[in-house]
């Protein structure tokens, strides 16, 4: 086999790709990602993170793809399908989803950004300053919670929840199936999911079901709700949250993933074609719930066990179904 490393080096990845490589001698490693498709017709396998999708077009003999992140909606699907490839992902990046979604939740309710801009200037909040209830925070104990998504972000968002006593329901599609940890119960009908809920995290990747999942009408009948999106952009219908948020129909939002991203090396630009970003009960984040040096480390290892599972039996827990792309 050979197995091509389109990952940077140096870096993390190079020593566990050399690793790697003398742990099956077997098998050829291209590291350096400069020569790594040199022979594209002989490749099986790639280490890969986002690339120009055109380029697996070349790679006429692979099997593999090991991305070492969740989502694989970047991959082009038909072509894989078409072709035979398999995907393997990882969930690395889980717990520091999770504490992300919350970390912003707690400083939106606990008007966090705002106190410490305000103080920075000398403006001054609170009793000290004999001022009321207009300059009270908001806790998160006991408030019902709806998670979109029950697998490894989804779960870890209901054990931090859990902590606060928070009612945790998860929704997916198929009910029936056993209730997991620190989820309270698995709701199969969105709208009555919703309904109930104060609190609400999207954790879902983006699918043909997923795509849209929280309409516009569903977000025009959120009233006083709060939702956070970690899991990516156009789950959520993007002109009803922009105008459920503008309208205080939702109370708030804190959004991680996003509708529009910089490109062509770019470094600046708006996230979205509406003006979100400009809305003042709106708690903002470029995409990096999952840039931790914890998440990026686990995702390398977990990596690199699902291509020594793959070389040594031909299987992976850790497989994405193209079809679902989940």
């Amino acid at each position: 086999m050979l197995i091509a490393s389109l990952m940077p080096s140096p870096s993390r990845w190079t020593p566990a790709l050399e690793d790697m490589a003398r742990r099956f001698p077997d098998h050829e490693f291209r590291i350096d990602p400069e020569t790594a498709l040199s022979s594209p017709g002989r490749v099986d396998a790639v280490v890969a993170s986002r690339v120009d999708p055109g380029l697996f077009e070349a790679l006429s003999s692979l099997k593999a793809i090991f991305v070492p992140f969740t989502g694989a909606n970047h991959l082009p699907r038909e072509l894989l399908l078409q072709r035979g490839v398999r995907v393997f992902n990882v969930h690395g990046n889980a717990e520091s989803v999770a504490q992300c979604a919350l970390a912003m939740t707690l400083a939106f309710f606990g008007r966090t950004v705002e106190y410490h801009n305000d103080l920075r200037e000398g403006r001054w909040h609170g009793f000290w300053v004999g001022k009321g209830a207009e300059d009270e925070w908001t806790s998160i104990w006991h408030k019902r919670c709806l998670v979109l998504g029950t697998g490894a972000i989804g779960s870890q968002l209901a054990r931090l929840l859990a902590a606060f006593d928070c009612p945790v329901v998860g929704y997916r599609r198929r009910g029936d199936a056993a209730v997991p940890p620190h989820f309270d119960r698995i709701e199969p009908d969105l709208h009555k999911a919703w309904a109930e809920a104060e609190l609400v995290f999207a954790a879902l990747p983006l699918t043909d079901q997923t795509r849209g999942l929280v309409s516009k009408d569903i977000l025009l009948s959120s009233r006083g709700k709060f939702l956070v999106n970690v899991g990516r952009g156009p789950v959520v219908d993007e002109e009803g949250l922009y105008l459920a948020l503008r309208d205080g129909i939702l109370r708030g939002a804190a959004i991680d993933t996003w509708y529009r991203y910089p490109e062509g090396g770019a470094t600046t630009g708006a996230p979205s074609r509406f003006p979100i970003h400009e809305l003042p009960n709106v708690l903002l984040s470029p995409h990096i719930a999952g840039s931790t040096a914890e998440a990026n480390q686990l995702s390398m290892e977990q990596t690199m066990e699902n291509l020594a599972s793959w070389l040594e039996t031909g299987r992976c827990a850790r497989e994405v179904d193209l079809r679902e792309l989940y």
